[in-house]
């Protein structure tokens, strides 16, 4: 091969803890090589009134993000209605807008935190470092009830959601065009109009307010519930054996998965002072190390124990070969096969991103 690779042995004292959910199979990981969006931000001096609406000239300005499509990828069945966001920034805002079509508008949940996405709701997941493993999530239905999160990291690298963190100071409003939790006529759309104050993202002491050129990982998630009437009032629909109906997931960027929580799947934010810029978004390499965790994680499944040779493993031609090529990496593995490292640089950019097999990565600069 054109790369440069360095196969090292070590040694570690072999730990039982547990590695991330292996992925099932060749064609999952094929569904994870979409290349994520990217939205380019624009920064704004006006003041935005948050109501629902984007009645404010600015929000002309801000372009809309392509029509979500199903989670698993646009080969799924186009969503039956329309969903698409904008969004600005300034020096103490992110501001979001989303409409989500619904000719049927309802909701029953009030209490903050409750689980929202039982009603139909828009979901934001922002990661603003891509340095740590942590994110939030934003829920949010059509009354205006709002569940709000960190992730310390994903749930399958056994993360856990810590409910009890807020968003302070969030702003957020709703706008009907229709009438909410009227099945006596058909409504147009509701939309979701959203301030997420930087400060308030201010994790471990460190300031949050994007740089121009800067990027942020970001993704929106629409839950659709096929609905029924039940003395008059609307619910989530059920199966004549009383389960459930499986409730849809359109997204703005596909995962490839029905599953959210893959934050290297999602879109790129990229904060502008001016719709010209545009800079390059170093994803080539991530996109690498991903692929050999999750075939690593078929080959340990299948074996017992990950491969020594990224090389031999099951799906490297289709999946790594071409990208490797004039990349340099380094592989580190220890003696029984139960740990290894990836460390990938590319020598065009300046940007080192390394991963291991429990699924903690890192991103420097040389």
């Amino acid at each position: 091969m054109n790369g440069t690779r360095i196969l090292i042995f070590i040694v570690f004292i072999s730990i039982n803890v547990p590695i991330g959910v292996a992925q099932s199979s060749m064609a999952e990981i094929a569904a994870m090589q979409s290349v994520p969006l990217k939205y380019q931000v624009l920064k704004t001096n006006e003041h935005i009134s948050i109501d629902g609406r984007a009645n404010e000239p600015i929000w002309q300005q801000a372009p809309w993000t392509s029509d979500f499509v199903d989670i698993e990828g646009a080969h799924q069945l186009k969503p039956t209605y329309r969903t698409a966001t904008k969004m600005l920034w300034d020096d103490q805002y992110l501001y979001i807008y989303a409409e989500l079509e619904e000719p049927h508008i309802w909701g029953d949940i009030t209490m903050h935190d409750a689980i929202i996405y039982h009603n139909n709701d828009f979901e934001i997941f922002i990661k603003p470092f891509e340095h740590h493993p942590f994110y939030y999530e934003i829920e949010i239905n059509p009354l205006n009830t709002v569940m709000d999160l960190m992730m310390s990291k994903p749930y399958h690298f056994a993360g856990e959601a810590i409910m009890n963190w807020d968003v302070k100071n969030l702003k957020s409003a709703i706008h009907i065009e229709g009438t909410l939790n009227n099945p006596s006529d058909k409504d147009n759309y509701w939309s979701v109009e959203i301030a997420i104050p930087f400060a308030s993202l201010n994790t471990f002491g460190r300031p949050t307010v994007p740089k121009a050129g800067s990027f942020w990982q970001i993704n929106f998630s629409r839950v659709q519930w096929q609905h029924e009437l039940v003395n008059g009032k609307y619910g989530r629909k059920k199966q004549e054996s009383g389960k459930l109906l499986p409730e849809d997931n359109w997204v703005w960027s596909p995962i490839g998965l029905i599953n959210m929580h893959y934050p290297e799947r999602w879109g790129y934010l990229q904060f502008v002072e001016d719709k010209n810029e545009d800079n390059y978004i170093p994803h080539a390499n991530k996109k690498m190390a991903w692929n050999v965790f999750y075939l690593q994680q078929l080959h340990r499944k299948k074996h017992g124990r990950f491969a020594t040779d990224i090389t031999a493993l099951e799906g490297y031609t289709s999946f790594l070969e071409n990208d490797f090529n004039n990349i340099r990496y380094t592989f580190v593995i220890n003696d029984d096969q139960t740990f290894y490292k990836i460390k990938i640089k590319d020598p065009t950019i300046s940007q080192v991103f390394s991963l291991d097999s429990y699924g903690n990565y890192n991103v420097s600069y040389e």
